[in-house]
């Protein structure tokens, strides 16, 4: 599905992401570890070109797509779910939904919102309360859901346990195997452990903006270099 190679993006004179290469499979969820700082976030937003790109390509479904903008990576079948939800509290949660859909008519917007609407049901209950009323949990899946209007077959997520509580958490995880079943790749940054062991075959680990370890995840998680990434040991 994604085949990412020689990504380098740079701030000026910063680099912040150093030649990362990774994959994404359809049906399937990859991680990205590392510890705060590592590139992680940014290696997402220069796959979707939201942050400048020194070098590399981005290839979706045997196609290079390095040098479209976001809305068209978008409409090629990308989303992203970016961290901290996003959401506009002040606005409805069907209008938060109806903004994954931007750019299309009036009538896919609201099919696809009816489409939300069956996979879940409070949403629709609830459809024209605020946003920021809702539990983090519940406007984690929000978050999600408004990704899923675009009809991505690549979601990428940014640390989607972020802030939640073990419950929640679980809750979320459960989703997203549902999301990995209808056949969409996800690609996941994440800080907790436990959800990756959980749900990703594959991991690429992330410090100091270079990948210094990949492979499958039961391999990855008894090695010293997943250890190393979080407490920033390694030089």
């Amino acid at each position: 599905m994604l085949t990412v190679s020689g990504l380098t993006i740079a701030f000026g004179a910063t680099v912040a992401v150093r030649d990362v290469a990774l994959t994404a499979a359809p049906g399937t969820v990859t991680g990205i570890l590392g510890a705060n700082g590592a590139g992680k976030t940014t290696t997402l937003l220069g796959i979707l070109h939201r942050v400048p790109r020194r070098t590399g390509t981005v290839v979706l479904d045997g196609r290079d797509v390095t040098g479209h903008d976001t809305g068209a990576l978008v409409r090629a079948g990308i989303a992203l779910c970016p961290q901290n939800r996003r959401l506009f509290p002040n606005m409805s949660i069907a209008d938060n939904l109806l903004l994954g859909a931007y750019g299309h008519g009036r009538a896919v917007r609201r099919e696809r919102l009816a489409r939300t609407y069956e996979r879940f049901g409070w949403m629709r209950e609830r459809a024209d309360e605020p946003a920021g009323r809702l539990s983090g949990g519940q406007q984690q899946a929000v978050a999600i859901a408004r990704a899923l209007m675009s009809e991505p077959r690549l979601l990428l997520l940014d640390e989607p346990s972020s802030g939640l509580s073990p419950v929640a958490v679980q809750e979320i995880a459960g989703l997203l195997a549902e999301i990995t079943a209808d056949g969409t790749a996800l690609l996941l940054v994440e800080q907790n452990v436990g959800l990756v062991r959980r749900l990703c075959s594959t991991a690429h680990i992330l410090a100091h903006g270079r990948v210094t370890g990949a492979g499958p995840v039961s391999e990855l998680l008894t090695d010293d270099t997943v250890s190393d990434a979080y407490l920033g040991t390694l030089t």
